[in-house]
């Protein structure tokens, strides 16, 4: 195998004249050096970070970092001679960005979940606020006015803000999902019928027409009438004896007996 490195199987000697087996420890020679070389990379960028945190929290007040400010500077210098001594150059500028850049905010939510997407709004609006207050920061520390007014900055900051007034608005109801098969409430079992309104309306007019009906047959049992009673007073005045007879005989006589 190409590049690789063998070493003999330990064992005792057989007798045998075969030569002894040899097993692969590494495809690449130089593995070792290159674990050294990572560590120290990894150590600077550790060193670099702690330092920069230490010299914000210094910047904004903080005595107790200011103390150790140059102990960690001292620090961040023998990482950066060990990482040289081990990779023979220094860092790169991907290797510092990566020490220095801040973290980002992943949208890691679906389109339903409110609740994620608040919290990366938020998140996100804090990051590029503090974005553009770090270059404000930069130009203050070394007591230059920064290009434009810090026009530039000032509206990073502001988009930062508009980000988090979106939390301001009413996170959106969740949304009602009745299991598959049943019923999302009890109205949807039972079956309440019409509503009261439309019930009161019904019963109104169930009466109307119930008393109606007794009303017609009151008026259908009586064969003599309120009519008849005055043909009957004309007949008795006239003394039209046959007349008299015909109404005399309808009273009591339901109207549907008539011929």
């Amino acid at each position: 195998m190409a590049g690789g490195v063998f070493v003999s199987d330990d064992g005792e000697d057989n007798g045998d004249d075969q030569p002894p087996k040899l097993r692969v420890v590494s495809d690449n020679p130089n593995a070792r050096a290159d674990r050294q070389i990572e560590w120290a990379r990894d150590a600077v960028q550790r060193a670099l970070s702690e330092f920069a945190a230490a010299l914000l929290r210094a910047m904004a007040g903080n005595d107790t970092e200011a103390a150790f400010l140059v102990r960690r500077l001292r620090v961040l210098v023998e990482a950066i001679g060990e990482f040289e001594k081990q990779s023979d150059r220094g860092l790169s500028v991907p290797e510092l960005h990566e020490a220095l850049k801040l973290p980002q905010s992943e949208m890691d939510y679906s389109a339903d979940d409110d609740w994620r997407h608040r919290r990366w709004l938020r998140d996100h609006g804090f990051d590029v606020i503090l974005k553009g207050a770090l270059r404000l920061a930069a130009h203050k520390v070394l007591g230059e006015e920064p290009a434009f007014g810090g026009m530039h900055s000032t509206r990073v900051i502001e988009q930062g803000i508009e980000t988090l007034e979106e939390l301001k608005r009413p996170p959106k109801p969740a949304p009602r999902q009745p299991k598959k098969g049943l019923a999302a409430s009890w109205d949807d079992v039972v079956d309440l019928g019409p509503p009261k309104a439309t019930q009161r309306k019904l019963s109104e007019r169930l009466a109307a027409a119930i008393e109606a009906s007794h009303r017609s047959a009151s008026t259908r049992s009586k064969g003599f009438g309120h009519a008849d009673l005055k043909e009957l007073r004309k007949a008795i005045k006239a003394k039209d004896e046959k007349r008299i007879a015909e109404l005399t005989a309808k009273i009591g006589r339901p109207k549907f007996e008539e011929s």
